[in-house]
């Protein structure tokens, strides 16, 4: 596909996928016609001359980014979106339950979200933890993926935990304390409400897939599997985190370092954001080790209509040998 953009006379430079956004704006004088795959999903947006980020007037596409409300979209023409993220006016047909908790080691309120699907708040299933909870739930609608696979008999049930974050960089990049208030607070809150099996994953999106990798690795023989989209594996201890493109993957040397865990993974990532070189070298660093991994991109950037469009494949890893 060949993306000719014509700027509007305000704009200074495009922030789009193809150049990560804030790492490489392209001075307008500079654009040429982009080429991109026949089946992408791409979002871009233009800089004006005091630095504020605005779409495309000459797009009328519908905003799809919940987080960027300048975010302007094109689809090529082979673009699918995967039926199951294809959810409107359909609420979730189990059971909702919002609740807070007390945290000692944090010293304050956190709140978080516990579905069950129809007829199930009481039985004993497997859990699936969700890091960036309110999107996920919200904007991923994971309940109501989770329904429509089960309708098809596609998997078995299990109890969704969403938890949101309240300083997600704070809480996400390399915070042993945060770490801590999920395994020894939050856990054991959850299962004392809704009866867990045993089996238990892990779930999150960029930095939420790094802390969901984090902490299945940290704590042996609790988590199962592990899903990461466009999981932030450049990401290191020792990094600004106001740069995110300066991370040296700690978390791949980890894996290369240290001996093997009893964990299956599911990675997925865009062809179009520049997690895909570290996402790459984490499935190759997780298969020299010997573990299960599956790894699927798509081509997207670093957005929610991707990882929405990897809910279901991801889903069926996780459920369908604890059907």
């Amino acid at each position: 596909m060949r993306l000719d953009l014509r700027a509007p006379s305000w704009a200074t430079h495009l922030l789009s996928d193809q150049d990560d956004w804030t790492k490489a704006p392209v001075p307008v004088a500079q654009m040429k016609p982009l080429e991109l795959p026949d089946d992408a999903y791409f979002e871009y947006a233009y800089m004006d001359q005091a630095g504020k980020r605005r779409p495309d007037p000459e797009n009328s596409n519908p905003i799809l980014n919940p987080w960027w409300d300048f975010a302007s979209n094109v689809c090529g023409p082979l673009y699918k979106p995967d039926p199951y993220s294809q959810i409107s006016g359909e609420a979730p047909a189990g059971q909702v339950v919002r609740l807070n908790l007390e945290s000692k080691l944090l010293n304050q309120t956190r709140r978080l979200l516990i579905y069950s699907p129809p007829g199930m708040a009481k039985a004993s299933l497997p859990h699936i933890l969700f890091q960036d909870g309110k999107a996920y739930f919200g904007w991923g609608k994971v309940p109501q993926v989770m329904d429509r696979m089960l309708q098809k008999e596609l998997i078995g049930p299990a109890h969704l935990i969403f938890v949101p974050p309240n300083q997600r960089t704070d809480e996400y990049a390399f915070n042993a304390l945060y770490q801590r208030f999920l395994m020894e607070e939050l856990l054991p809150f959850v299962e004392d409400r809704v009866p867990c099996d045993g089996r238990r994953a892990v779930w999150g999106a960029s930095l939420g897939g790094l802390l969901s990798a984090q902490l299945a690795w940290d704590n042996p023989g609790i988590f199962q599997k592990v899903v990461a989209q466009s999981g932030a594996f450049l990401f290191s201890e020792d990094m600004d985190l106001k740069n995110p493109f300066a991370g040296n993957e700690s978390f791949v040397r980890r894996i290369r370092q240290e001996p093997a865990q009893d964990l299956k993974w599911h990675l997925d990532c865009g062809t179009l954001e520049w997690l895909w070189e570290s996402n790459r070298n984490v499935v190759a660093a997780l298969e020299d080790k010997g573990m299960t991994v599956r790894y699927w991109e798509r081509n997207a950037g670093h957005n929610w209509v991707n990882w929405r469009n990897g809910l279901a494949s991801a889903m069926t890893f996780v459920m369908e040998d604890w059907k």
